[in-house]
């Protein structure tokens, strides 16, 4: 038997929502201690630290550069990222619909880019490449 998976329209779901924070250790020890949120990636290179949130959605959080600032049009502190099996297909289709996009990137673990509603408002598409172990 199959079972039909829900969809998020085009995409496969809500993959994060990403907050945007000056001091990554800072930070990561405040949700952890007061928030009690349980950190299952971290990336010290990437300033990135992603904590579970019982589902299919993940909370990340992602520490400035010294040369960004918050807040300001197309580098918002807050934005949701939405999981994809194609990241490429999808940015193509939104492009020939006339949606702003831009940042494409490839690499050996994913493929993401972003795009903005008519407002400026900041969202991400990432395709999650699944790895297969060799043993």
């Amino acid at each position: 038997m199959k079972i039909k998976v829900n969809k998020a329209g085009i995409f496969n779901r809500l993959d994060t929502l990403i907050i945007r924070v000056k001091d990554m250790e800072e930070a990561k020890n405040w949700y952890i201690e007061n928030l009690k949120f349980f950190p299952v990636y971290s990336d010290e290179e990437s300033k990135i630290t992603v904590f579970d949130m019982a589902g299919t959605t993940t909370l990340t959080i992602w520490q400035f550069d010294e040369n960004e600032t918050g807040g300001t049009m197309n580098q918002g502190n807050t934005y949701a990222v939405f999981n994809c099996e194609d990241a490429e297909q999808v940015f193509k289709s939104l492009k020939k619909k006339g949606v702003a996009v831009d940042n494409f990137v490839a690499s050996e673990d994913v493929s993401l880019f972003n795009f903005y509603d008519l407002d400026g408002n900041k969202f991400e598409v990432i395709e999650i490449k699944e790895k297969i172990d060799e043993e």
